[in-house]
């Protein structure tokens, strides 16, 4: 009877072990999947102070310059001074899901005339 008790006691025991690598091996398993996500994301949001100005352009034709609206008049004196800067920046377009392409093409244009490499990045 003894070692019926010990033998449920053991078989207990690597059931708990076996939960709990399991368990474990889940938690690892999430944490890769957000760093296949997160990393990606972090690289393409670099900041101005590495080099790149990022303008968000909505559906409606609204811009957005580090998360503020700005006007297209305001725009282009601002990138055109930023092109003057010693450490040229790049100036990436990144539109938002639902803008029509030729309103992407037009924006493009008008920013290529800029000395500023011109980057699109798609959603």
């Amino acid at each position: 009877m003894r070692a019926a008790a010990c033998n449920e006691r053991e078989q207990s025991w690597e059931r708990c072990l076996e939960g709990t690598a399991l368990g474990a091996m889940g938690v690892g398993l999430a944490l890769v999947a957000l760093l296949l996500v997160l990393i990606p994301q972090r690289v393409a949001q670099r900041p101005a102070g590495q080099g790149v100005i990022v303008l968000h352009l909505d559906r409606f034709g609204g811009m957005r310059l580090w998360n503020q609206p700005i006007a297209t008049a305001a725009l282009v004196p601002l990138l055109q001074r930023a092109a003057r800067e010693p450490r040229r920046p790049r100036l990436r377009l990144q539109p938002d899901d639902g803008v029509p392409w030729g309103q992407v093409q037009a924006l493009a244009a008008e920013l290529e005339t800029l000395p500023l490499p011109l980057e699109l990045q798609l959603p």
